[in-house]
């Protein structure tokens, strides 16, 4: 078929979004000549956007990440193609104007349906002649590959150059758009509100981020201020919805550190430095786990909807259906399970520490990592919600949700896995261990605002002082605790070890092995 254009090459954009450090960008670019001029391409997919792991908010961090990603490309000379439409179809109409030639993109460990989509592009590709190229990232590999080990891949990276295309003038690598991009009123709306508190999209965001982030003081701080959330907040690096977007590379991460401690290296005496050795090692520590459950993921993608152990498929969901119709499961009494699930998305579970963490998150989109295992620890194991479940509605509020991440965590927590250990976290004691005088609870938690450090997470208190509050705020009555902890804690602990001992076989690898050998290790920094 004679196209009488020329052809062109597709820098295709999907959860990587960066023009720094991303070799299909690069490769594309360097052969120009050979394979045609580049045109870079975002699809804004309907049924991608209709799934349930997608919300609002996280199309919004996109459109503003786009935004200034095509203010990027238009400053070297290029111009991004946006498209509303199903990526197949998407690049059947481009390849009718401009016959392609390849597809470069990131190899991404991500959730099924855009797997799927990954898989329907491959096929067409297949069919049209066109190559698809995807280069790997985050050291993560598929299918027999074997991984390098984590000192490994973070020697590499800290070695790698990192190439950056702006501030150069590329005009004449780029393709003219076969046709214009959507408007933005085109693009269908994913479900959800947006979050006022939010992290912003874009390039700039990220690298304001690294820049606050990656210094001594803040690196030096870190391990002791990223479990309770009156200081991680601001303690935390923050990056990880920069990661999982792709608008930084893990190894820009990996640099920064290694710059940093260099710096530290030369102002610091011996033992200064070897204590903040340890503390860099230690914000390492949380990447190489982060490589390592989207490793996992990669291997056992059945995740997303299967306990890992076998044994745990439908017993959460026939224990839920059976509380929905009013059977008895054990408490004094017994709302049903649909209602508990309610409770816990509002705030109103009548545990302080609880109903805190998820207003926060209801308005930020992020919390830190010890209180999102102990939100998820509530709700699969004091309410025996669904794992599933609970991980489907938390994808849509986590603006850093990275799947590869998200239900391997999920499943660690809710004992489903051959991880040995029961993770298990007390609502209470948590509270009283990383919000001591209750600063966070009285900052989200404001019909509790009366109450003093040592009654705030007194179960018996916060419905009496409520009484209160709601006369002279108005505020809604703040409930009784909807559960047992204690008792729901124990009877979810003794159910999970009776499922292991029946033990079915497995499916997908041992979390055991991938994650907890690896845990207390400290990859070498030099």
């Amino acid at each position: 078929m004679d196209y009488g254009n020329e052809s062109v090459q597709i820098f295709w954009l999907k959860r990587n979004l960066r023009l720094q450090d991303s070799e299909p960008f690069f490769e594309s670019m360097r052969t120009f000549r050979k394979n045609g001029k580049v045109l870079p391409l975002y699809c804004h997919e309907p049924r991608l956007i209709q799934q349930p792991d997608v919300s609002r908010q996280h199309q919004l961090f996109v459109h503003e990440t786009l935004e200034e990603l095509d203010a990027e490309l238009q400053s070297i000379g290029g111009k991004l193609l946006q498209a509303v439409g199903e990526t197949v179809d998407i690049l059947d109409q481009i390849h009718r104007v401009h016959p392609l030639t390849k597809i470069w993109t990131h190899q991404e460990t991500t959730q099924h349906s855009q797997f799927e989509r990954d898989k329907a592009v491959n096929a067409w590709c297949a069919v049209q002649g066109v190559e698809l190229i995807e280069t790997g990232q985050n050291g993560i590999v598929r299918g027999f590959q074997q991984p390098e080990s984590f000192a490994d891949y973070f020697a590499l990276s800290r070695l790698a150059t990192l190439r950056d295309p702006t501030g150069k003038d590329l005009s004449e690598r780029f393709a003219p758009l076969p046709f214009l991009s959507c408007e933005q009123k085109a693009i269908p709306a994913a479900a959800g509100t947006d979050k006022p508190l939010r992290q912003k999209g874009g390039r700039s965001q990220a690298v304001s981020n690294l820049n606050r982030f990656f210094q001594i003081q803040p690196l030096k701080k870190y391990p002791f201020q990223i479990s309770s959330p009156n200081t991680a907040w601001e303690g935390c690096s923050r990056i990880s919805t920069y990661l999982a977007y792709g608008i930084v590379s893990d190894r820009e991460a990996f640099q920064a550190v290694d710059r940093v401690v260099t710096e530290a290296h030369g102002r610091m005496n011996a033992d200064q430095f070897e204590k903040f050795q340890k503390n860099a090692r230690f914000f390492l520590d949380r990447l190489s786990w982060r490589r390592k459950y989207m490793q996992t993921f990669e291997g056992s993608p059945e995740l997303e909807f299967q306990c890992m152990l076998p044994q745990f498929d439908g017993v959460r969901e026939a224990d839920y259906q059976r509380k929905n119709l009013g059977e008895s499961f054990g408490e004094r009494s017994v709302e049903n399970a649909d209602a508990h699930f309610d409770a816990w998305k509002q705030g109103r579970t009548g545990f302080p520490y609880i109903d805190a963490a998820m207003r926060c998150l209801n308005q930020t989109g992020w919390i830190n990592m010890r209180l999102r295992a102990t939100l998820v620890s509530f709700a699969t194991l004091n309410l025996w919600i669904p794992t599933t479940k609970v991980a489907e509605y938390l994808a849509t509020e986590f603006l850093d949700y990275e799947p590869g991440i998200h239900h391997v965590i999920h499943q660690l927590i809710a004992g489903t896995t051959t991880f040995s250990g029961l993770m298990v976290y007390d609502p209470v004691k948590q509270g009283k261990d990383h919000d001591i005088g209750g600063c966070f609870i009285r900052k989200w938690v404001p019909e509790l605002a009366g109450l003093s450090a040592s009654d705030i997470h007194n179960l018996a208190e916060t419905r009496r002082q409520t009484a209160q509050s709601r006369e002279r705020f108005s505020y809604l009555m703040y409930p009784e605790a909807i559960v047992d902890h204690r008792q729901t804690a124990k009877r979810a602990k003794d159910r999970i070890r009776e499922l292991r001992n029946n033990d079915q076989g497995r499916k997908g690898g041992s979390v055991e092995q991938e994650i907890g050998r690896e845990e207390g290790s400290q990859p070498s920094l030099f």
